[in-house]
């Protein structure tokens, strides 16, 4: 194998497939890269045998045709330090190699590429997707769903197409963010499959400023989706998603419009005066105004008001301000609208038609 490669395109390529690559693992080939040199392109693959991708590096000048098997982590440093506009990667043997650039020269032992696990190809029939729809998506839900919950399903984000909508759900049990777009699809076209945190991140790094759209294939127990050069595969978790439409409240009478910079700045001022043992805030809603308050005994306590649109009878609830936070970070436009009931009931927050939050609520002293 011999090849030269724009050093800049070659280091974009290997931080994005050694996200997949582990650190550590009790299968060391695992953390190695493959680099598959092929008739003017580089083909780079990673895997952790749960989530794997592929990447394509196209107009490159190979010399000579072959694959190399190099260690992710050192190659990834090597050519990110490197200081030529090419770098060039010369194999005359499969477990051996060298790169070399200007003035530097790496002789670098790699591993038999034969036995380096298949990362699936992209072969097919597939759904398309708008790559700023499909990462918009993932942007608002992923954030809510579980980390290493006991409740396995819910470590990671429910992707489910149906009746030419898509519809993503993260939770972890304390909150659930829904998000849907139509698309344009077959209306007979249908798919139903937890994604997994760790797939939705590498897809997002590969969507990022696409302008392209998604191919998406989900089988029976696996996901792939290919944008532009890369490819990535994932299995899909197992176990049954909770009922995402039951969780949505239908009752809340009593609803707050806030601009998101006010509500932002308030929910950051009050969350000051609370601690890791009691991370809570009081939200009170009336005449017009939202007041926040929280309070931790041995440092004092903190009282911040903004306007509101509201309507409806007074309500004090509880809120965690963290995920008040997630929400408002991610939230587009202007406003955002928050129905409530009392207490005691998950409240609702909603963001044009197509977004809704819902959190429960945490206990407050009266």
């Amino acid at each position: 194998m011999k090849f030269n490669c724009d050093t800049k395109k070659l280091h974009a390529a290997l931080q994005l497939v050694s996200t997949v690559v582990p650190a550590k693992s009790p299968r060391e080939i695992l953390q190695n890269v493959l680099i598959d040199a092929q008739d003017g392109c580089v083909h780079l693959a990673g895997t952790d045998l749960e989530v794997g991708i592929r990447f394509v590096i196209p107009d490159v000048a190979v010399e000579i045709n072959g694959k190399v098997l190099a260690e992710a982590a050192q190659l990834t440093q090597i050519v990110r330090e490197a200081s030529g506009k090419t770098i060039t990667f010369d194999s005359p043997e499969p477990l051996q190699f060298t790169v070399s650039y200007q003035g530097s020269t790496y002789d670098l032992k790699g591993a038999d590429p034969e036995e380096f696990p298949e990362v699936p190809i992209f072969e097919g029939e597939a759904v398309e997707v708008d790559a700023s729809v499909l990462s918009g998506m993932i942007e608002h839900t992923s954030f809510a769903a579980a980390r290493e919950s006991v409740r396995f399903a819910i470590n990671g984000v429910l992707f489910v197409v149906k009746d030419g909508t898509a519809h993503m759900v993260g939770t972890d049990g304390h909150r659930l963010a829904w998000i849907k777009k139509k698309v344009e699809i077959a209306s007979d076209v249908s798919f139903n499959g937890i994604v997994p945190l760790k797939a939705l991140d590498v897809l997002q790094r590969l969507l990022q400023d696409s302008k392209e759209s998604v191919k998406l294939k989900l089988e029976e127990n696996f996901i792939l989706a290919q944008c532009g050069q890369g490819v990535v595969a994932s299995k899909l978790v197992e176990g049954s998603y909770p009922n995402y439409e039951d969780v949505v409240p239908r009752e809340n009478d009593r609803i707050a419009t806030i601009g998101i910079p006010e509500m932002t700045s308030a929910v950051r001022q009050a969350a000051v005066l609370t601690s890791d043992e009691s991370r809570a805030l009081r939200a009170t809603f009336a005449d017009g105004k939202m007041t926040l308050t929280s309070r931790v005994p041995e440092r004092g306590g903190a009282k911040i008001e903004r306007n509101v649109e509201f309507e409806g009878e007074a309500v004090n609830i509880g809120f965690n301000p963290a995920y008040l936070l997630d929400v408002l970070k991610i939230t587009e436009g202007e406003t955002i609208q928050i129905e409530l009931k009392d207490k005691d009931r998950p409240a609702l927050f909603k963001n044009g038609d197509d977004y809704l939050y819902v959190v429960m609520p945490v206990s407050i002293e009266d």
